[in-house]
Parts: C-alpha cells; sequence; structure tokens
C-alpha cells in the first residue's frame, strides 16, 4: 500500500517549479515597456550631451584669444600703402600757404585786438596820413620779385574782380563756412563759378595803392562765416607764419 502511494506521487503530471528572482521580474507584463522607456532616456540623455559640447567647448580659451585679437587695434607698420593718423591739431590747419613757402615770407601780420601793442603797430597799414588796422597778412618774396598766388584750398570762385585801391582780387568759397580772399593781384587767372583745386594757380602777385610801401607782395585773408579771422590759426605752423618779417 506504501508503494502504492510512492509511486503514484512521484509519477504526478503536475509537479511545483520553484521560479527564481529575475525570472519572476520577466515575467511581469509591465517590465519591457518599462525597459524601452528606460533606454530611450538614456539614449536622448546622450544626444543632448553631445550637443551641448559642442556648442561649449571643455576648453574655451581659443575662443577667447581669437576674440582678443579681433578687438585689438590695428597697427600700421613701416612700407605700407596706410595713411598716418591725423594730428588732433588738424581742424585748425586747413589749409596751405598760398604761394611757394620757401621763396616767401609774411611781411605784415593779421591785426589782433587782444595782441600786444607793438604786435598791434605792426599790423596798421598806413594810407593817406591815416593808419588802418590789417584786415589780413601781406606775402611777399624774399627776392621782391612777382610770384604765382595759389589756392589755399578747394572751392568755389564767388568773386574775381580788379579793385581800384587793392588790385585784383579773388575770393573762394570752401567748406563749414571758410573762405579766403587774395588781393594785390596784378592779374587773375580764374573766373566766377570756377571750382579750383588745392594748390590751383589764380593768378600773380603785384602792387596795389592802399599798401604800396609794402611793394610787390600778395594781401591775403581768411573769413569765418563773413568775418575777417587771423589766418595764422588755419595755415600751417612753420617759422614764416608765426611771426612777421
Amino acid at each position: 500500500m506504501d508503494e502504492q502511494k510512492k509511486s503514484t506521487k512521484s509519477s504526478s503530471p503536475i509537479q511545483k517549479v520553484e521560479i527564481g528572482g529575475w525570472k519572476r521580474l520577466f515575467g511581469k507584463k509591465w517590465i519591457f515597456p518599462a525597459m524601452y522607456l528606460g533606454a530611450a532616456a538614456i539614449i536622448l540623455a546622450g544626444v543632448m550631451w553631445y550637443q551641448n559640447s559642442k556648442e561649449f567647448p571643455a576648453n574655451p580659451a581659443p575662443q577667447k584669444a581669437a576674440s582678443q585679437e579681433q578687438s585689438a587695434p590695428m597697427q600700421v607698420t613701416e612700407g605700407t600703402n596706410e595713411q598716418p593718423a591725423v594730428p588732433v591739431n588738424a581742424p585748425d590747419s586747413t589749409l596751405v600757404w598760398p604761394a611757394k613757402l620757401e621763396a616767401t615770407e609774411k611781411v605784415m601780420g593779421f591785426f589782433d585786438d587782444t595782441s600786444d601793442k607793438k604786435a598791434q603797430e605792426a599790423a596798421l597799414v598806413q594810407y593817406d596820413n591815416s593808419y588802418w588796422p590789417n584786415t589780413g597778412i601781406a606775402i611777399a618774396a624774399k627776392d621782391k620779385k612777382s610770384f604765382e598766388v595759389t589756392a589755399a584750398a578747394a572751392g568755389k570762385v564767388v568773386k574775381s574782380e580788379r579793385d581800384p585801391m587793392l588790385g585784383y582780387q579773388i575770393e573762394i568759397e570752401h567748406k563749414d563756412g571758410l573762405s579766403t580772399v587774395y588781393a594785390s593781384l596784378e592779374d587773375t587767372k580764374v573766373d566766377v563759378g570756377d571750382t579750383v583745386d588745392r594748390g590751383a594757380v589764380l593768378g600773380m602777385a603785384g602792387r596795389n595803392v592802399f599798401e604800396k610801401d609794402l611793394g610787390i607782395h600778395l594781401h591775403f585773408e581768411v573769413h569765418k562765416n563773413g568775418e575777417a579771422v587771423a589766418p595764422e590759426q588755419y595755415l600751417p605752423k612753420t617759422d614764416d607764419t608765426t611771426q612777421a618779417k
């Protein structure tokens, strides 16, 4: 009887099998979707990290150096065609000497109310037993001969005529309210309405009745907004333009 029960128990078709922890886990229905979601999250995080690493490199020093190099001021070396820097006082030197500088000199200066008495006396024109303040400067050749008078700056001729007291005179308008006047000329080579370049020949220096004591010379004036001003402040600073001879 005992043998029969033992045989029956061992031949039973249904037997309980012990399942391990991992097998029980993979047997759950939700495990595979959860694994897919986890893998996708890991891949997405990796892609984002890669993009950020390209946009913001770990070592930004080369970019900083490049930025500093671009923002550095341009330097001009010798032998290049770059123009030199403009001096700070360039606005006060917009004109050039209206004749050959090496062959001419200033023989009378501009009458300035603020200058000392000696300088004022040297800038007085004697005519008809009276003294008149000089509204420009007088320029003469060192050899006392006639010389070419040239435009101190580019502009438009607005006057070209003969004055009975001052001889031929020319007026040229420039930019910024500036104009120049050339008198005591023996002739004129330009007409009203002409546009002239800086250095263009306007005529030859001559004599005039009003300043006859100065002989052959150029009477040169500078006007700012219609008012006569000291030409020296607009001419290049040289020994011949800073002191009257």
